[in-house]
């Protein structure tokens, strides 16, 4: 049996320079507007909200280790954007995945990394049902 690692999963968030690609997507197709309301579950670094509260969107944000005092909120879409894939247990996966959508009015937007490089896969060290990363 070998011991446990303790896995870091804020370091998981990303900084990013444009909206993330679920989010990005939403708004091209209208999901997301001036109209509906925007919650983002596992927020990171908040860059979503923030881009989105300057495109004029009422948009908030939780996240366990950067905004955990923020109130978790309904809203017409809720996002669970590349969340699930950081969370290595998979009841706390299951809690965390319900617990959103009982914060999304009209849409729960879910993404999640799902796949491993075969060429950078002799490198990653495998844990549960998936990989330790670099972050």
């Amino acid at each position: 049996m070998h011991q446990a690692l303790a896995i870091e999963r804020h370091r998981a968030a990303i900084y990013r320079t444009d909206l993330s690609r679920p989010i990005k997507l939403a708004v091209e197709f209208e999901i997301i507007n001036t109209k509906t309301t925007f919650f983002d579950y596992g927020c990171g670094h908040g860059g979503d909200v923030k881009r989105l509260t300057a495109m004029d969107v009422k948009s908030t944000g939780w996240d366990p280790y950067y905004k955990p005092d923020a109130p978790l909120v309904s809203a017409d879409v809720v996002n669970l954007g590349y969340i699930l894939n950081v969370i290595e247990d998979t009841g706390e996966r299951l809690k965390s995945l319900q617990n959103a959508w009982k914060l999304a009015g009209k849409v729960l937007i879910v993404a999640a990394q799902v796949l491993v490089s075969a060429i950078s896969s002799k490198n990653q060290l495998a844990y549960g049902d998936g990989v330790v990363t670099r972050r």
